[in-house]
C-alpha cells in the first residue's frame, strides 16, 4: 500500500470516527415553548381591552364636565366588569378570574400638564399675592425738557394693583384641554385606583420651571416670584405605568 493509500485510508477512519462522536452526543436542547394561550382567557382579555378604551372615551367627551369625568374614572372598573360579564353571559368574578391569567400588555402614560390636580397644585386664583405701583412710562418727549406733554401737573402715585395672574381652575385645565390630554387623563385615573392591573408610579419635574414649582418674572417693572402656570406650584408630572 502507497503513501496515497495510507493518507486516505487515515482520512476515511477519522471521518468516521468523528460522525460516530458526534451520534454518541445529546442533541441541542430546545426551549421550552410556551403553552399556546386559553381561548377563553383571551377572549375575555380581549373584550375587557376593548371595553376600557371605549369607557374612557365615553368619559372624556366633549360635553362631559371635569367631575363627571371623575366621577365616570371611579366606576370604571366597576363598570368594565359587569359589562363584560353581560356581553360573555358569565359573572364578574369570572371576569376578573380570567383576566388575572392575561398576556401582559405594559401601558405608559401621564397626566401630563393636568398633575397638579391630583398633586394639590393651586386650584385658580392668582400666581401671586403681591401689589404693587407699575413704573409709569415717561411721556418726555426728549430727555425731561419741557413739552406740551410734561408741563401739566403729574398725576399722584397709583395705588398699589394685584400683580398676579390668574391660573387654571380644574374645570378650565378639563375645558381646553385636547382629547388625547382628556382620554390620559382618565386612564391614569382609573390604572392608579384600580384593583384589576398592576401599576407603577413615578415622577418627572415640570419642564416650565423646572421642578421649582415658581417662576420669576417682572410685571410692571417690579421683579416678583410666581407660581409656575403649568404645575401650579407642584413641580412634577405623575407618570403611570400599568399591565
Amino acid at each position: 500500500m502507497g503513501p496515497r493509500s495510507v493518507l486516505i485510508t487515515v482520512k476515511t477512519v477519522a471521518g468516521l470516527l468523528a460522525l460516530v462522536l458526534g451520534s454518541l452526543q445529546d442533541p441541542p436542547r430546545e426551549e421550552p415553548k410556551a403553552p399556546p394561550p386559553d381561548p377563553f382567557v383571551q377572549k375575555v382579555t380581549d373584550l375587557v381591552r376593548a371595553r376600557c378604551a371605549a369607557l374612557v372615551s365615553q368619559a372624556c367627551g366633549q360635553k362631559v364636565k371635569f367631575e363627571e369625568a371623575l366621577a365616570k374614572a371611579a366606576k370604571l372598573e366597576e363598570t368594565l366588569l359587569q359589562e363584560s360579564a353581560e356581553k360573555l353571559e358569565i359573572s364578574p368574578d369570572d371576569v376578573r378570574d380570567a383576566w388575572k391569567k392575561r398576556e401582559r400588555r405594559l401601558r405608559k402614560l401621564s397626566y401630563g400638564d393636568g398633575s397638579w390636580i391630583v398633586l394639590g397644585g393651586q386650584d385658580g386664583g392668582l400666581d401671586s399675592d403681591v401689589k404693587g405701583r407699575p413704573v409709569q412710562e415717561t411721556t418726555d418727549l426728549v430727555g425731561g425738557g419741557p413739552s406740551i406733554l410734561t408741563r401739566r401737573k403729574p398725576p399722584p402715585p397709583a395705588e398699589p394693583v394685584p400683580l398676579g395672574k390668574a391660573l387654571k381652575t380644574k374645570d378650565q385645565w378639563w375645558a381646553t384641554a385636547s382629547a388625547g390630554e382628556r382620554a390620559a387623563f382618565v386612564e391614569c385615573e382609573f390604572a392608579r385606583k384600580s384593583s384589576l392591573v398592576e401599576k407603577k408610579e413615578d415622577s418627572k419635574k415640570c419642564p416650565t420651571c423646572s421642578g421649582k414649582g415658581s417662576l420669576n418674572v417682572t410685571r410692571g417693572g417690579i421683579g416678583l416670584t410666581v407660581l409656575c402656570p403649568r404645575c401650579h406650584g407642584s413641580k412634577e408630572d405623575v407618570l403611570i405605568a400599568y399591565e
